[in-house]
């Protein structure tokens, strides 16, 4: 339990599906590549898949994977501040790789691109902070509000006697059979138990 508490173990767990469904849908970023060696293109290639998008489909996908992966810590924890800071955190590990290895090896494709790669990156972050933020608030009302219920009814249960005799007037929590006080019979035969 303590193991999927773990904000690094939720990374590399949110890095696994999110490769998963990259590879399972063929999802991919085109870059044109002019100076990167073909080992630079991989990499580059690779983390432009999980954090770039070029159209309304790539958009689309992209968010759906992310916004899937964004469960995980905000069912995990209940707790907005650390579902999105994993959430965040996973993110920026993508992007900061990614542009840095783009900066580096690729500079004439990322000074060309640079204004729509960043723009993408603003999107896809601020919808994640926003998911995460709000459906952790969310849950975690809806989880109080039930408990609440929970408790009034428990409470309610609580206060009433399930049973009273009908003869001495002794009141029971459960169901007994005879009243303990005065031997009245308390369950009858055609509808189970009496109740005054």
């Amino acid at each position: 339990m303590n193991l999927l508490k773990n904000k690094l173990f939720l990374v590399l767990i949110q890095f696994l599906i999110l490769t998963l469904m990259i590879q399972s849908f063929n999802h991919s970023y085109q870059i044109n590549f002019n100076n990167a060696t073909p080992e630079q293109q991989i990499i580059i290639q690779f983390l432009a898949n999980y954090v770039i998008f070029d159209d309304i489909s790539g958009m689309i996908f992209t968010f759906i994977i992310w916004v899937m992966v964004s469960l995980i810590p905000i069912i995990t924890f209940f707790d907005f501040k650390k579902a999105y800071s994993t959430n965040l955190s996973t993110f920026f590990l993508l992007n900061f790789f990614f542009y840095v290895f783009l900066y580096r090896y690729e500079k004439d494709f990322f000074n060309s691109h640079f204004p729509t790669l960043i723009i993408n990156t603003l999107l896809l972050g601020s919808a994640i902070i926003v998911f995460s933020i709000g459906l952790s608030i969310g849950l975690v009302y809806f989880k109080k509000r039930w408990k609440m219920q929970y408790q009034e009814k428990f409470s309610l249960i609580d206060g009433k006697p399930l049973i009273v005799c009908p003869k001495c007037g002794t009141e029971f929590q459960s169901i007994p059979m005879f009243c303990y006080n005065c031997n009245t019979k308390l369950i009858n035969d055609e509808d189970d138990k009496t109740e005054v």
